[in-house]
């Protein structure tokens, strides 16, 4: 089996191989997807994909043999297929959402969907309008139904199972939920299905008398004993705030069950793999990285978890390692041996797994899709997603953490520019939006590699308040948007000067949303660090975003936005100190101010407002408005105009990139 796996990768490897004397062209890097995420029947019969075209996401449906596509599904301009699965032989669910931007927060006025294989029988199943709904299992012996929860905001988020009809959407409400305690608010929020699809595991939360007070707090598990009944245990927790419970999976045996949790964790917490034995009635942590939180369960070919994704830098997957889940983890492994230095994960399995779809991603590598047969141990290609962009031209991403000035330790990652001597380069800062909660992860992405292909380092920093390394991380950055948030971007900048792979001559820095934002608020914070900032889409005065975008619209809106601005910066009393509009007299470095018009998110009245003070302190700036874009340009061409004009600015205040190693 290795062996297979090998002579494939080295065939792989080969073909795409290619002289890089030539740069890669805007489009390699602004060009959509054509192939998203897919997904295959439970008979193998079809595949289902989503692709980008124009400003939509769509899902196609092609016969697995043929490679003939049989459907397509568009639902109009700026309307995304966010996700997708089969729900029985020959039908597909679909959830769809509207986004103008690839950022946008808008109510995007969800749609959940069905229909045929061959693109008959469309049959709307929920408009989420008040209550939220979402499938727990495809019930494998009931093609017609399947099993979803269904909460409403009335209910403070208590989950109530139901029988959805796939084909008419009628709903039958069923006993299958294990009984909350007689005064437990909200009850019931999480259940997962065995093996047989009958629920076996539930989380039970009870927020006490004093809904903000946690000190009243409890949770419960709930799990089936042999003899079919309900029994319900105590979750301790030492946390002074809701603990985060996440139900991840079941062992083969469906004798032990899986979550992950923070409960056991005071402070400096990650997200930790617990497993619950229902023989014993026991709580085991069996797996905790001290940097990470757990993302995901990795589920093998009798739908068991077999092991757990984080990201600790590079991708990795901690497996559960017993007699069941061996013959999964040995593929699992080969696969990932086949295909070094890429991340290998098997994404959809025919119901008896024989088949597989396998994603295969790097930092390099946008994404390519192949089909893995378990009897003859093969893989076979299906496409890629991006197949413009070839890995020999693009350069590595390398993670790093430092220690923040307060002591606060601080991950991120550098794209580093092939083929250059890694010294005093060039060095575009690119913090991510959000803030909270959000992340830079290690893979390709369309605007770091396109910097790096012109000759730029290219940093990006989970700062704190960034989501993946533990609560306490995260409300690390409660009232610190524009203070200790900015600073720990000044200390990585500052971390990469003094390693010496960054010219201090020639820093520029980047973002969108709340990345714009910091990019704007760095330049008048750090004035004599940064050369050039592109601030896109961001918040340049505090108290007017929250005024006009559309995040705190609806009831109780205001009760919304007064809360939010304490945990963001500690009250309207800090608007002025935290708003950049109000220090640009402070500006030194080069400025280009890019929008879109449409943005509902982050209002172009934000740029506006930054021009009126700019004009009136006699800077000069640039500014690139397009009245059709969102959160962020989508629009291919769009894209194509701003990355010429990011990178005429950028050669312009700390070009021409750096140059490349000649070859002998």
């Amino acid at each position: 089996m290795n062996k297979i796996y090998s002579i494939l990768f080295v065939t792989l490897f080969i073909s795409g191989v290619c002289a890089a004397d030539k740069l890669p062209d805007f489009s390699v890097f602004a060009k959509n997807p054509q192939y998203l995420d897919m997904e295959i029947s439970p008979k193998g019969e079809f595949l289902a994909f989503t692709y980008e075209e124009g400003t939509q996401v769509n899902l196609a449906v092609m016969e697995r043999e043929s490679k003939k596509i049989i459907s397509s599904f568009d639902f109009g301009e700026n309307r995304h297929v966010s996700s997708f699965s089969w729900v029985n032989d020959d039908r597909v669910e679909m959830t769809v959402v509207t986004r103008i931007g690839w950022l946008d927060g808008r109510n995007q006025n969800p749609l959940w969907v069905a229909a045929n294989a061959d693109g008959t029988k469309r049959q709307t199943l929920w408009d989420f309008q008040g209550s939220n709904m979402r499938m727990i299992s495809r019930l494998r012996n009931d093609p017609k139904h399947i099993l979803v929860l269904k909460s409403h905001w009335s209910d403070q988020g208590e989950a109530k199972l139901t029988r959805l009809n796939v084909y008419n959407a009628k709903r039958k409400f069923i006993a299958g939920t294990p009984p909350a305690a007689r005064h437990s608010r909200p009850g019931i929020v999480g259940v997962f299905t065995g093996l047989d699809d009958q629920v076996r595991f539930a989380y039970e939360y009870d927020q006490g008398e004093d809904e903000v007070d946690p000190d009243d707090d409890k949770g419960y598990l709930h799990y089936k004993d042999s003899q079919q009944k309900w029994t319900r245990l105590t979750l301790p927790s030492v946390r002074k705030t809701r603990p985060v419970v996440n139900l991840i999976g079941i062992s083969a045996d469906q004798k032990l069950a899986y979550f992950t949790s923070n409960h056991d964790m005071k402070n400096a917490d990650t997200a930790g793999l617990f497993q619950l034995n229902f023989e014993t009635k026991s709580i085991k942590l069996i797996y905790r990285h001290p940097d990470v939180d757990l993302q995901r369960g990795i589920i093998g070919s009798q739908n068991q978890l077999v092991g757990v994704y984080l990201e600790p830098g590079y991708p990795e997957i901690h497996y559960i390692e017993n007699e069941a889940n061996k013959a999964d983890i040995d593929i699992n492994k080969s696969l990932a041996g086949a295909f070094k230095n890429q991340f290998v994960a098997m994404i959809s399995r025919t119901d008896d797994a024989e088949l597989a779809v396998v994603r295969v991603r790097s930092d390099k590598n946008p994404g390519e899709f192949y089909l893995f047969d378990n009897k003859t141990k093969k893989l076979s290609y299906l496409a890629s997603s991006k197949p413009e962009v070839k890995a020999s031209e693009m350069a590595a991403v390398e993670p790093f953490s430092l220690k923040a000035r307060d002591g606060l330790k601080i991950f991120g990652q550098l794209t580093i520019p092939s083929n250059v001597s890694e010294k005093d380069l060039p060095m575009v800062v690119y913090p991510h939006g959000g803030p909270y909660g959000v992340s830079d992860r290690w893979g390709w992405d369309r605007r770091a590699q396109m910097l790096a292909s012109r000759g730029y380092l290219v940093l990006q920093l989970n700062f704190r308040g960034s989501g993946g390394y533990g609560e306490d991380f995260q409300n690390a950055g409660e009232t610190e948007w524009g203070a200790k948030m900015q600073d720990d971007l000044t200390d990585a900048t500052k971390w990469a000067i003094n390693i010496g792979i960054a010219d201090p001559e020639r820093i520029c820095i980047h973002g969108v949303s709340y990345g714009g934002y910091a990019s704007m608020n760095a330049v008048v914070k750090e004035p004599d660090l940064y050369k050039c900032s592109i601030p896109d889409a961001g918040v340049y005065e505090m108290a007017m975003q929250w005024d006009k975008a559309d995040s705190f619209r609806g009831p109780k809106g205001g009760e919304r936005k007064d809360w939010y601005m304490n945990y963001a910066i500690g009250g309207y009393e800090n608007v002025k100190e935290r708003s950049p509009v109000y220090h640009v007299d402070k500006l030194k470095a080069a400025l280009l101010i890019v929008h879109g018009g449409a943005d509902v998110r982050v209002p172009i009245d934000n740029a506006y407002l930054l021009e009126e003070k700019l004009k009136a302190a006699g800077k000069p700036y640039n500014v690139l408005y397009k009245d059709e874009e969102g959160h962020g340009f989508s629009k291919e061409n769009n894209r194509i105009e701003l990355y010429g004009e990011i990178l005429k600015f950028l050669e312009k205040h700390i070009g021409p990139g750096a140059p490349k190693i000649k070859s002998s």
